[in-house]
C-alpha cells in the first residue's frame, strides 16, 4: 500500500473568516501539521474537516477506509460543494 497525499483541492471559492479557540497544545499540533504538509493553518483546518467528512460517509457506507479511498471521497464531497454552489447562483 502506498500513502498519497491527501487534501482539498485548490481553493477558487468564496471564503469566510472563522475565529476559533484551541487548547494552546492543539494549537501547536495543527501547526506543526500546517508546516509539514506546506500549508496555512486555515488550509490544514479545511483538510482535516474534508477527510473526518470523508472517513464518516465511507464507514457510514460500509467501505474501506484506505488513503486512495478517503482521497477520492474527498474529490467527491468537493465536487459537491461545487455543484451547490453553482445550483444556488442560477
Amino acid at each position: 500500500m502506498t500513502i498519497a497525499t491527501v487534501g482539498r483541492p485548490r481553493r477558487n471559492r468564496p471564503t469566510d473568516r472563522v475565529n476559533y479557540k484551541l487548547d494552546r497544545d492543539i494549537r501547536g499540533i495543527l501547526s506543526r501539521i500546517a508546516d509539514r504538509q506546506g500549508r496555512t493553518e486555515g488550509a490544514q483546518v479545511e483538510q482535516m474537516i474534508l477527510f473526518y467528512e470523508a472517513c464518516q460517509r465511507l464507514n457510514h457506507e460500509g467501505e474501506s477506509i484506505t488513503m486512495d479511498a478517503i482521497n477520492a471521497k474527498i474529490n467527491q464531497i468537493w465536487d459537491e460543494l461545487i455543484a451547490n454552489e453553482e445550483s444556488n447562483r442560477s
